[in-house]
C-alpha cells in the first residue's frame, strides 16, 4: 500500500486527509494519507529519516518556502514562486513543486475561463500572493499588489514586472475585474479589506480564506452584484493537481469538493 500524507505545524486543520481518501474511494486505490505534526526545527531531520516511506507528501504552513531548499528537484513554478507544497520521488530524486498556483487558476476559471488582459487587484504579499501572482501573469493578467505593508508590495511587484498601490482608498472600482484577498483577513472574524462600497455587479470576487466560506469580503461582494469564487475551490483544485500528479488518474473535481464538506 502506498502512503501520502500531509506536514505542517500545527497540523489539526488540515482537510487534505478528507480530500484524497475520497480520492482514494473514488477510484478503489489501495493507499493511506495522515497528517503528521512537524516543527520547523524538525523538518529537515524528518524529511531524511522518514520521506523514503512515503510515495508523496503535501506541505503547509509553515514549510512550504523552507522546503524549496530541501529538495533535490525544484519544479520551474516553485522556483519562481519561492515555495513548494507537493513531494514526490521520481528515478530515487526528490523533487518539489506547486500546485497552489494550478488551484489558483482553476478557481478563477470558474467565474473566468480567459484571463488575458483582466486588470486584477492581489490583496497581500505572501505565498499566497505569490503564487496567485505567478498565475495570473502567465495567464496575461494585468495585477495591481496592495499589502498592509507598503514596502512588501511594491517589492513583489517590482519581482513579477507588475504595479504596487500603497492606498486602497486611491483606487477606482472601475478600473478592475478581478479583486483576490490572499491574506488572513476574514480567517474566523468578520473583516474585510475591501470598503462595501467599493464592489460593482462588475467585478469578480475571490477569498482565499475558506474557515468561513462566507467570508465579509465576499459576502459583499455578492451583495452588490458581483460574481464571487470561495476559498474551497482553490483548495479543492490544487489537491486535485496533487491527486493527479501522484497517483497519474483523473479525478472528478465533485469527489473532493464534496469531501471538503464532510470533512470536520
Amino acid at each position: 500500500m502506498k502512503k501520502f500524507a500531509v506536514i505542517g505545524f500545527p497540523i489539526n486543520h488540515s482537510k487534505s486527509p478528507a480530500l484524497h481518501e475520497a480520492g482514494f474511494n473514488e477510484l478503489a486505490l489501495e493507499a493511506s494519507f495522515e497528517a503528521i505534526e512537524v516543527s520547523p526545527a524538525d523538518l529537515g531531520s524528518w524529511l531524511s529519516v522518514n520521506m523514503i516511506d512515503y510515495a508523496g507528501v503535501a506541505v503547509t504552513i509553515p514549510h512550504k518556502e523552507k522546503m524549496v531548499d530541501l529538495v533535490q528537484k525544484l519544479s520551474p513554478a516553485a522556483k519562481v514562486i519561492g515555495a513548494v507544497n507537493t513531494l514526490y520521488w521520481e528515478h530515487e530524486v526528490l523533487h518539489g513543486t506547486n500546485t497552489d498556483c494550478v488551484g489558483v487558476l482553476r478557481a478563477l476559471q470558474t467565474e473566468v475561463p480567459n484571463l488575458e488582459d483582466k486588470k486584477v487587484l492581489l490583496l497581500g504579499a505572501g505565498g499566497a500572493a505569490r503564487a496567485a501572482l505567478f498565475t495570473l501573469q502567465t495567464a496575461g493578467a494585468k495585477t495591481v499588489v496592495w499589502n498592509r505593508t507598503p514596502e512588501k508590495a511594491i517589492a513583489l511587484a517590482e519581482e513579477f514586472h507588475a504595479t504596487a498601490a500603497e492606498s486602497l482608498s486611491a483606487l477606482s472600482p472601475d478600473k478592475f475585474d478581478i479583486i483576490i484577498n490572499s491574506t488572513s483577513v476574514g480567517l474566523k472574524q468578520w473583516e474585510s479589506l475591501i470598503a462595501a462600497d467599493f464592489w460593482t455587479p462588475h467585478h469578480v470576487a475571490f477569498d482565499m480564506v475558506y474557515d468561513p466560506l462566507e467570508t465579509r469580503f465576499l459576502s459583499e461582494a455578492a451583495d452588490a452584484g458581483a460574481r464571487t469564487v470561495t476559498g474551497d475551490q482553490m483548495l479543492v483544485h490544487q489537491a486535485l493537481e496533487q491527486f493527479h500528479l501522484w497517483h497519474d488518474m483523473e479525478l472528478e473535481p465533485e469527489v473532493m469538493g464534496n469531501a471538503f464538506f464532510l470533512a470536520d
